[in-house]
């Protein structure tokens, strides 16, 4: 971070962290730090930026199934690099601030269910699969017809929310989940509840994921999300909105004598809400490579039909495990923005990640 000094954020955050042990009376903890820094130059245009995140998470499970969860990041940047819609990079966060709390409330986990209540985002749960996490791209990782279209609790804001999971089999997951209507990044408003005022938003997913093979790849996954809120609108009134969204995560073909597995990644999204929704549908299809030394490497086009005109994104990644807690992403995005003309962007990112 140097003289643009990061500031890495104090937090606590875990996922079903293990129980209390009644016999030694230890009390289990998880943590992760990681550090994201990445340079892009918009080849079209000449211009260049540097973006900076830093995420802080960890937990303590008190008692035998519950949880005390929590998670921060830091962010700086130095500005856009293209006038694009979509976001080209999925760790620009905006406003540069030092210290946002993503996360903290309490969880619990009995027989099939898991529960949570206090502030969280959507992200920890419906938009990070093994898939979309190679691509740089924000839409990969956040559908823009939710991010554009709702003041909602992802990346980096956070709302007060209820969050339930259900797996009736190994293979299947139900998740629901009741935000507050009006996400926000700032301590004075995080905690807030008022529905009158912020309505709510309520997202939710089934979700079948086939079992892990012995060869580490991933395995198939299909995904079908819903939401429905009921948001602010001037005059002080609500409307209720709905959005109808799927991802999905299929194996195509073992190659290279089983090195490496070739996969497709399908995303598509519509808004049936009638009305000037800032986005109204949203389709992306990708094609992945892993590879049994760990590397990733994809090409993904995406297309969202706005308001401000359709814009279509081509991205090239590749994805290296450097070290043991380093990773190197280069990519290269294709950005026609209608109305505009096509910017080329580079960007070299370079990841750090360290916890248990």
């Amino acid at each position: 971070m140097n003289k643009l000094q990061l500031a890495a954020a104090l937090t606590l955050s875990a996922f079903m962290p293990p129980g209390l042990d009644a016999q030694d009376n230890k009390i289990g903890y998880s943590w992760n730090i990681a550090a994201d820094n990445e340079g892009l130059w918009n080849m079209t245009t000449g211009h260049g930026a540097w973006n900076g995140l830093v995420t802080v998470e960890g937990g303590i499970s008190p008692w035998h199934g519950g949880s005390i969860e929590a998670a921060a990041l830091a962010s700086y940047g130095t500005g856009a690099v293209a006038d694009d819609i979509q976001g080209l990079t999925n760790i620009d966060a905006g406003e540069n601030r030092a210290f946002r709390l993503s996360k903290l409330g309490i969880g619990q986990q009995f027989g099939r269910w898991t529960l949570f209540a206090g502030l969280r985002n959507v992200d920890y749960d419906y938009f990070t699969t093994p898939y979309t996490s190679l691509f740089t791209g924000s839409s990969y990782g956040n559908f823009p017809i939710l991010s554009m279209n709702h003041p909602l609790a992802t990346f980096p804001l956070s709302a007060m929310g209820i969050h339930a999971e259900y797996s009736p089999t190994g293979n299947i997951v139900v998740k629901e989940s009741l935000y507050n209507g009006v996400a926000s990044d700032r301590l004075n408003r995080q905690f807030r509840v008022r529905p009158g005022d912020d309505g709510f938003f309520n997202i939710g997913s089934v979700t079948y994921t086939a079992s892990q093979g012995d060869d580490g790849f991933s395995p198939a996954s299909y995904m079908f999300i819903y939401s429905i809120a009921s948001l602010p609108e001037k005059g002080d009134t609500q409307q209720m909105h709905y959005t109808l969204l799927a991802n999905v995560e299929q194996p195509l073909a073992t190659i290279g004598g089983g090195r490496a597995r070739l996969g497709l990644l399908l995303q598509g999204g519509w808004n049936p809400t009638p009305g000037e929704e800032a986005c109204r549908g949203y389709a992306a299809m990708g094609i992945i490579s892993e590879f049994s030394n760990g590397m990733t490497a994809g090409i993904a086009a995406n297309r969202a039909f706005t308001l401000d005109g359709n814009e279509s994104d081509i991205e090239f990644t590749f994805n290296y495990p450097l070290l043991r807690y380093f990773t190197v992403t280069p990519s290269l995005h294709c950005i026609f923005t209608q109305g505009h003309s096509c910017n080329v962007v580079g960007m070299l990112r370079l990841s750090f990640a360290i916890g248990n």
